[in-house]
């Protein structure tokens, strides 16, 4: 395990050093989208969470980042086959890829897709649920989620694209076996099968809160291999690809 360790702590050391595909200043088009959403954003999201009981118990954050600014890599990717703790002890990789769920690498999106995405973007919403572990299943994040990325088509605004945190767990009769997706229109990938780098976006969107002063950055805990790291307290992040409102007919 000591091996292990390591190498998964060279792989984040590794993230760590990559940059973003721009470090340009924000363009004008994403600071007159913050300008002029963030308040509405906030709205949306505290509406949302208050008819959502089994969200209710998370503290929801929120912030926007310039879509420019995220970083993305394919071997980022490798993370999610990794060993790491669960409440019921230490498991050898996400059940995403041992089971083949459909959200998972190697079905997600080649990074190229995702950064065409990230081109055609003015603003990426992070969504950011902390609490007790047990408190909301995962899969009800996912729920909200994607009722949240819904409601803002619903109100005008042109969604990219919707990430959730972890395998997707949208499909009611749970993932499939087969080789194609159930639901393929109501499909999440999450952040990090993406390739997406979840610690650099929670810095990133830090600068521009829009509920609750925004995410918290993710740390890894450098003694994560060891059995005495028991935490009650999880911390899911998603994203949601923003372009202006639609105009009106």
């Amino acid at each position: 395990m000591a091996d292990t360790a390591k190498e998964v702590l060279q792989r984040i050391e590794l993230a760590e050093k990559l940059a973003p595909l721009s470090s340009t200043a924000p363009s004008d088009a994403f600071l007159s989208f913050f300008a002029d959403h963030r308040g509405p954003l906030a709205d949306l999201l505290t509406a949302q969470k208050s008819t959502s009981t089994k969200v209710r118990p998370f503290e929801l954050r929120a912030a926007m980042m310039p879509p420019e600014q995220a970083v993305i890599e394919e071997e980022i990717k490798d993370l999610c086959a990794i060993p790491y703790r669960t409440r019921n002890g230490l498991i050898p990789e996400c059940p995403g890829i041992t089971r083949g769920f459909k959200g998972c690498p190697p079905y997600a999106p080649d990074v190229w897709e995702t950064k065409e995405l990230l081109g055609r973007a003015e603003s990426f919403l992070i969504i950011q649920f902390a609490g007790e572990e047990g408190s909301a299943p995962q899969g009800e994040v996912h729920s909200f989620i994607a009722k949240v990325s819904e409601t803002l088509g619903e109100e005008g605004y042109t969604v990219l694209e919707t990430y959730a945190s972890g395998p997707c767990r949208v499909c009611p009769k749970g993932c499939s076996a087969d080789e194609e997706c159930r639901l393929p229109d109501h499909r999440l990938f999450a952040l990090e099968a993406c390739g997406f780098w979840v610690p650099s976006i929670c810095r990133a969107a830090s600068k521009y809160p829009v509920l609750n002063d925004g995410p918290r950055e993710i740390r890894w805990i450098n003694n994560w291999h060891l059995p005495t790291q028991d935490t009650p307290l999880v911390t899911y992040t998603t994203g949601i690809l923003l372009k202006a409102l639609t105009p009106s007919a």
